[in-house]
């Protein structure tokens, strides 16, 4: 198919469809070789100039969803940055559809390809940018290669999450999250996907420990990790008032698995044990039910604790969420 052709097809196909042609290209350009610039239709790549003090940038943006997203890169990792900018759009399309032709006009989480293996973005950035580390030579390693293909999507998903500034129970945020980014996932890079697939489910199958998903604590930020990337005025405070706590949703921090204190205990059985729920949940009531569930759920912001989620499953799938979550 050409790509006069190819762009005629996307636009006479019904809003938030993702034809067959899209996607065997869109899985192309995520393993498209470092120093090539594919390209998607309906998917614009635009370079824009740097802000002061910080790197250059690519705006990628999903003309169908509206979505759009930066992808920041330093002088090595700039290939790397076009090479796959092309999937990082396709991955906006996708998550859109698959979150339930999703209205997606606004700015999704950022990535940086870098070789600084101690990047921090600029502290009055305002949106988390996911480090991909570039090679000192411009290529890509297998682990920045499953940072794009497998983890990006699933953080994307976050992102829906937190558009209104809700906060989810852990299960629902992470089971929710495999539940979306694995149908991404499979239809960009099935074979990385299924090997994720067969590790999760091996780990699942051979923990010993209970799932105990309804109480599955959330993470919270250390407060040294705070303190250490806020203004130097902000850090005098927080050193004169231990109540006082900066908000981290409006700028872009960079933090690592010691800058956190969370239940991490039988991490990825949980992962799996989560989507399962999902997964069930789809069975019985559908994909477009359980789409609507967690747009709802999530559309408003503060806290949303585990009788609300437990209130609004009974309300809106019939499904009594207590027996699935021991």
């Amino acid at each position: 198919m050409s790509m006069l052709m190819m762009t005629i097809a996307l636009m006479t196909t019904p809003a938030g469809a993702t034809n067959r042609g899209f996607v065997d290209h869109a899985r192309m350009a995520c393993a498209a070789p470092i120093g090539k610039r594919p390209r998607l239709a309906g998917i614009q790549v635009e370079r824009s100039i740097a802000d002061p003090g910080d790197l250059p940038k690519l705006r990628i943006t999903d003309q169908q969803s509206g979505a759009w997203m930066l992808a920041y890169y330093d002088r090595a990792g700039e290939k790397a940055a076009y090479a796959r900018a092309a999937c990082l759009g396709a991955q906006l399309r996708l998550l859109a559809v698959e979150l339930g032709e999703v209205s997606a006009r606004e700015q999704w989480f950022s990535s940086v390809f870098t070789t600084d293996g101690n990047y921090v973005a600029p502290p009055n950035q305002t949106v988390t940018r996911w480090k991909i580390h570039v090679e000192a030579n411009g290529s890509l390693g297998n682990e920045a290669q499953s940072m794009i293909v497998l983890t990006m999507p699933h953080e994307q998903v976050h992102r829906f999450q937190k558009r209104a500034g809700s906060v989810v129970p852990r299960w629902l945020e992470e089971g929710h999250a495999e539940w979306i980014s694995r149908k991404v996932r499979q239809r960009l890079s099935p074979e990385e996907a299924q090997a994720d697939v067969r590790r999760s489910q091996g780990l699942f199958e051979a923990s010993k420990q209970p799932l105990a998903l309804g109480s599955w604590g959330g993470m919270r930020v250390k407060r040294e990790a705070i303190m250490r990337q806020v203004p130097p005025e902000e850090r005098r405070r927080m050193e004169a008032d231990p109540a006082y706590t900066p908000s981290l949703s409006d700028r872009s921090f960079s933090i690592g698995p010691d800058d956190v204190t969370s239940d991490e205990s039988n991490l990825k059985p949980r992962y799996e044990g989560s989507w399962r729920v999902f997964r069930d949940l789809e069975a019985i009531h559908g994909q477009a039910a359980v789409q609507n569930w967690m747009r709802e759920l999530t559309s408003r912001p503060g806290r949303v604790d585990g009788g609300s989620v437990t209130r609004s499953a009974t309300d809106m799938l019939n499904e009594n969420l207590s027996k699935r979550l021991g």
